[in-house]
Formats: C-alpha cells, structure tokens, sequence
C-alpha cells in the first residue's frame, strides 16, 4: 500500500468512527450533556429516553421543562411527566412533585397534597435502592420540604395530607411494601 492510500484509509476510518452512533443510551446521553450544561442536548436525549420508557428520564426531563432549562419553560407539562413517575414509585419524582403542588407552578397549589407526595417520596427513599447515595440525598431533601411546610400547613390539611400520604405510600412507595 502506497502512502496516499494509507493516508485515504486514515481519513476513511477517522469519517466512519466521528459518523458511527453512540452506543450509550439515550439516557445516559442526556446525563453527559446535563453534566457539562448543555440542556438543549440533555432536554432531546431525555425526551427521547422517555419515549424508551426510561423511568429517571421523565423525572430528569421534567426538571429541565419546570426550570425551563435548554428551552422555554413548561411546568404543566413537567407535572405531568413527574406524575408518571410518582405513579411508578420514583422517589425524587414524588419529591419534585410535592414541590410543585406547595409552590402552585404547573399546577394548583395545594398543600395536603406536597405533605403526601413529600412524605410518600420519604417512605420510597428510605425503603431501599441500588443507588443509597442517591436515596438518601432525597430523603434528606424530601424531609427539609416536609419540614419547611409544615411550618404553614394548618391542622385541617395536615389531616387530609395524613390520610392521602398512606395512600401514596401504599400505592406508589412500591419498595415499601417489598
């Protein structure tokens, strides 16, 4: 082989490798990007992990759209994806969304529902993970709103938080009953 076509093979190879796919997830994808603050990339590779049906994506996603990071803000639409992923017993979903019911962004404020969905998210963390790091960051994050809220709740919505937080947690703490 003659060195022009060493050198057309270089280029060849170098071309096919920058052109072949990622075989990282789309996940995953969003998670690089988040991490070196592009938000417009995390904000597509997410949308795309929740298509795949990626649980953490639709928490992650949600997070991006209620910030209005890497695009305009969307919190209606970042409840909506936190729900489905309360729903389906994830922690810093059930967090995210308590947060979303006290503050009223994205939804309609109400506080006996922040009460129970922090405390559900609570009762999810600390009944176990592969990621314990991680579970006791939102354990310590949902406890902290618990706390701050409960400075302002009164008695009577105290009561129907109670009541619908063993509900949550009986529904969507699903680790808890495990």
């Amino acid at each position: 082989m003659n060195r022009s076509s060493v050198i057309v093979l270089a280029f060849a190879l170098i071309a096919g490798c920058a052109a072949a796919p990622s075989t990282e997830s789309e996940y995953n994808q969003g998670v690089n990007a988040y991490r070196v603050k592009d938000y417009v990339s995390a904000r597509l590779h997410w949308a795309k992990a929740v298509e795949e049906h990626e649980l953490s994506a639709l928490n992650n996603l949600g997070y991006l759209l209620y910030y209005g990071l890497g695009g305009n803000a969307d919190e209606s639409r970042a409840v909506q994806l936190w729900t489905q992923a309360a729903e389906l017993g994830h922690s810093e979903s059930q967090w995210h969304l308590g947060y979303a019911y006290q503050d009223g962004t994205g939804t309609a404020q109400d506080l006996s529902r922040a009460y129970a969905w922090y405390r559900c998210a609570v009762a999810n963390a600390q009944a176990g993970s592969d990621n314990r790091d991680a579970e006791d960051q939102i354990v310590q994050d949902a406890s902290k709103s618990l706390t701050n809220l409960l400075k302002r709740l009164p008695a009577n919505q105290l009561v129907e938080g109670e009541h619908l937080a063993k509900q949550y947690i009986g529904k969507y703490a699903k680790r808890a009953g495990a």
